[in-house]
């Protein structure tokens, strides 16, 4: 599987961000350690968690100071 970058994945639903990750893990799991796939396939689920992360932080209005 090919690297998969956070362009990518903004367009993704959250079940199918879900059901990435997933399939990503198991390819991870069976690639041989430090080779281009593992590297790859590493990169790949990182961007899958930020993308995931960035969907769910929570933006908190800022307290407005005195005069305004």
């Amino acid at each position: 599987m090919n690297l998969i970058t956070r362009i990518e994945l903004t367009d993704r639903t959250d079940a199918e961000l879900a059901a990435l990750f997933a399939l990503i893990s198991r390819e991870f799991a069976q690639a041989e350690p430090g080779s281009v796939e593992w590297h790859g396939r590493m990169i790949t689920l990182d961007n899958i968690g930020r993308e995931h992360a960035k969907r769910r932080a929570v933006i908190r209005p800022q307290p407005r100071s005195p005069g305004f």
